[in-house]
């Protein structure tokens, strides 16, 4: 465990143990915080945590990163009803926050009856809530059990709604919501005690953290009642969500666990740092392949808690490419006698050293450059810099993935995704702490120095032999990666039966 990583769980063990008595409901509330935007902002804590004497000021030290998994195994267990409740009949609630969820409603057409399946947002309108009456929830509630008799006319009506491409129902928790300001005022004073015994604390004392605090104390507090109407109004037999990383998804899988429902939680992106995706408090973590099993298990998650499902949207890999190459190329304007290599940045972030491989592979290479920039939405300025490089504007991901012939990517989920879709992928690696070293196992295909990568590249471009060992890299990388027989749509649905049935 490096000296970063050590620190900041052992930060995070402390204000576990500081703020431990501040509960709601029976749950102790720092539990269910996004500790990580805590320290955001505090720019003098970040650098401390790199300086070995930092925990000497801190009562408890850990010395292994699995030590907070375990923590929270037993805070899990000790909300958790055992045995998890059997519910075949009722609704699957997919909860999305931050975009996170990324499940393709074919997914939802394929798999699952829409009169089952609940889509859970964050918003939504409070004014339109007080107008729905319980008798409306019930109704609904009956509907899904099917105890009016109707079932053979609804089945019926529900295969027309899936030929036609209707999605499941949708509700915000803003409909369950209850007023908690004297809950929140009594807790906010409670945690200002706290706060002023460690007036000298590297963190507590900070304005920044007093801010996101307090924000995220009323948010927890909210969604443990929003959780709690929610699963009292509808028989639920599972939830999915995208991440327990949040306070949002965590409250409510917390919630669940003492009703006794299951949850799930997807992989939403690949583990590149361990600590956005530490602790995990689901019932199941749906992940990619062995990596992530093998990972979680060494950080102290039991066996039983992780499985290996893919994820749905990896699906479109595999599926028929909506554009020929030669639309492809008409519609961005490449050349149609040349190879194309798609780069993949994170706007202007190390763009010193994209600048740097894209001049080292334009020497040698003829090729193509396309760079697809996330999250933003204008042209990249290496695309002004350089006239064989076309910024990619308004199209998917799975339309440009058939069309080009390798990939370039700092450490990002688009590289497993190219991989799945039969490129040759190379990796601009950054070492930085916690790094779980996902793209490690490609060997020379990834390369810490933008030089070096792009020597790699050109030897690699330079001849078809060397492209067809650069696929069978990336398929033995795969076969530890991803390793699915068959759609990670149908292999959830089976994970979700096996929990509820």
């Amino acid at each position: 465990m490096d000296i970063f990583s050590k620190n900041y769980w052992s930060l995070y063990i402390n204000f576990l143990n500081d703020f431990e008595d501040i509960k709601y409901k029976g749950f102790s509330i720092p539990y269910l915080y996004h500790f990580r935007s805590l320290l955001k902002g505090n720019e003098k804590l970040w650098d401390s945590l790199y300086n070995q004497a930092f925990t000497a000021k801190l009562p408890r030290s850990i010395t292994e990163n699995r030590e907070i998994q375990i923590v929270f195994n037993e805070f899990v267990q000790s909300h958790t009803n055992e045995p998890l409740e059997r519910n075949k009949n009722g609704i699957v609630i997919f909860h999305d926050v931050y975009n996170l969820l990324k499940l393709p409603q074919k997914t939802f057409i394929k798999y699952f009856n829409s009169s089952q399946v609940m889509r859970l947002y964050e918003g939504g309108n409070r004014r339109k809530m007080k107008r729905r009456t319980k008798a409306k929830s019930y109704q609904n509630i009956r509907v899904i059990n099917d105890r009016d008799g109707n079932g053979a006319k609804r089945m019926k009506d529900n295969k027309k709604a899936k030929a036609a491409g209707s999605i499941p129902s949708v509700k915000y928790f803003s409909e369950f919501s209850v007023d908690t300001r004297k809950a929140v005022e009594n807790l906010t004073r409670k945690a200002n005690s706290i706060i002023k015994k460690h007036h000298n604390h590297p963190l507590y004392s900070q304005e920044s953290f007093k801010k996101v605090f307090f924000l995220q104390l009323s948010k927890i507090v909210n969604r443990i009642e929003e959780s709690a109407n929610l699963l009292e109004l509808f028989p639920v037999s599972c939830i999915v969500v995208p991440s327990t990383h949040y306070p949002e998804c965590r409250t409510l899988a917390l919630v669940a666990a003492e009703k006794g429902i299951p949850t799930i939680c997807m992989q939403h992106g690949i583990i590149s740092s361990e600590h956005g995706y530490l602790p995990k408090v689901a019932t199941v973590d749906a992940v990619y392949g062995q990596f992530e099993v093998d990972w979680y298990k060494e950080k102290g998650a039991a066996d039983e808690t992780v499985e290996v499902i893919g994820h749905p949207r990896f699906d479109q890999a595999f599926e028929k490419p909506r554009f020929s190459r030669l639309q492809f190329n008409e519609k961005f304007g490449l050349a149609p006698n040349k190879k194309n290599l798609l780069i993949i940045v994170r706007g202007n972030k190390d763009i010193d050293s994209w600048r740097l491989f894209i001049k080292k592979i334009s020497k040698k290479l003829d090729i193509n450059i396309l760079i697809k920039d996330y999250p933003n939405k204008r042209p990249h300025p290496l695309s002004k810099e350089f006239p064989s490089v076309h910024s990619l504007l308004n199209v998917d991901l799975y339309d440009i993935l058939p069309n080009v012939d390798g990939a370039v990517s700092y450490p990002s989920t688009v590289g497993l995704e190219a991989m799945l879709a039969g490129k040759p992928v190379f990796i601009l690696n950054m070492d930085f702490p916690g790094s779980a070293g996902y793209y490690n196992r490609l060997g020379e295909l990834s390369q810490n120095d933008a030089n070096q990568l792009g020597d790699i590249v050109i030897k690699y471009f330079g001849k078809e032999q060397m492209i067809r060992k650069a696929q069978k890299v990336t398929k033995d990388f795969l076969s530890y990666a991803y390793p699915l027989p068959a759609l990670s749509g149908k292999r959830l649905r089976k994970l979700i039966n096996r929990l509820t049935s």
